[in-house]
Order: C-alpha cells, then sequence, then structure tokens
C-alpha cells in the first residue's frame, strides 16, 4: 500500500514549507544580513508560521508554529517561549480561517500584525529589565517592519500552496 500522489504533494508542500521556516529563521537571526531600520528587525518566521497555518490548518499549522519555535529557542537561546508562542499562533490561525474567516492577504495581515504584537509584547514583558525603551527603540518598530512584508510571504506560502494542491483530509 503506496503513497497517492496527493499525499505525495501534500508531504512536499509541507516538507518545503519546514524548510522555509528554517530559511527564515536563520534569515531573522543572522545580525546584519537584512536591513535593520531604526532597530527594527524583520521577524518573518512568526509571520511565515500565519500563512502556512492559514493554507494547511489547524494540526500541520500548529506542528509547523512548534518546529519554527524550537528552532528560534535553539538559535535565539530563550527558553522555549517561541515554541508555545508560535505553536498557539499556527492553532489559532488555522483554526479560524478553517471555520471563521477566509483566507486572503488582509486577514493575512490581521493575523500578522496581532500575531507579531503579542510576540514581541511577551518578548518585551520577558526582556523586562530594558522597560518602555526597549518597546519603542525594537519591538513596534519590528512590528511594523514586518507587516509590511507580509503580503510577499503571504503569496510565496500561496504559490507553494497552489504549486502543489493536495485534496487529503488535513
Amino acid at each position: 500500500m503506496g503513497l497517492t500522489a496527493e499525499k505525495k504533494r501534500l508531504i512536499i508542500r509541507r516538507v518545503i514549507f519546514a524548510v522555509l521556516l528554517i530559511f527564515c529563521a536563520v534569515i531573522q537571526n543572522t545580525p546584519g544580513l537584512l536591513p535593520e531600520p531604526f532597530g527594527a528587525h524583520q521577524l518573518a518566521v512568526t509571520v511565515m508560521v500565519v500563512c502556512i497555518a492559514m493554507f494547511e490548518r489547524e494540526t500541520a499549522g500548529m506542528l509547523l508554529g512548534l518546529l519554527a519555535g524550537v528552532v528560534l529557542d535553539v538559535t535565539g537561546g530563550t527558553q522555549g517561549i517561541n515554541a508555545i508562542l508560535l505553536t498557539v499562533v499556527g492553532l489559532v490561525c488555522g483554526m479560524l480561517v478553517n471555520n471563521m474567516i477566509r483566507n486572503n492577504i488582509v486577514t493575512a495581515l490581521i493575523f500578522s500584525a496581532l500575531a507579531l504584537l503579542v510576540h514581541t509584547f511577551v518578548y518585551w514583558i520577558a526582556a523586562g529589565v530594558h522597560g518602555g525603551r526597549l518597546l519603542l527603540t525594537f519591538c513596534l518598530p519590528s512590528v511594523l517592519y514586518t507587516v509590511i512584508f507580509t503580503p510577499l510571504w503571504f503569496l510565496i506560502t500561496r504559490g507553494i500552496s497552489r504549486l502543489l494542491p493536495s485534496e487529503v483530509k488535513r
């Protein structure tokens, strides 16, 4: 009993998404690789988790969010907070698109902005020592800088999903 063509496409698509998440984590955590206007950093991994969950739905979104969070925790030295946050983001975004909301760029922008605000706010709380300065010089500029590129990440994710379609039960 072998894999059907649809299941193969689904597996290939999800492997591509996993590799893309790891690639985004490397880009995000390599200093000086991307421009940093006003001290802002590109937080593409969070946006990619949102976009992937919108196309892959709950379970795959949650698991790919967990993978992305673990990669960020390993490369960033945090204590598991990224894994928890991105797992929840993947689950919630997948559930909302599956049950309530349409899958489009506007939804991706709203979900990404909310996920980034929560993620950076939790990061700000965890860093606590720097107070309002970190919020104004890193967190909010990073959210704005990342949200601007959300349509690009959404279109990449949608392109991969359309290139490798699958009707296998998700």
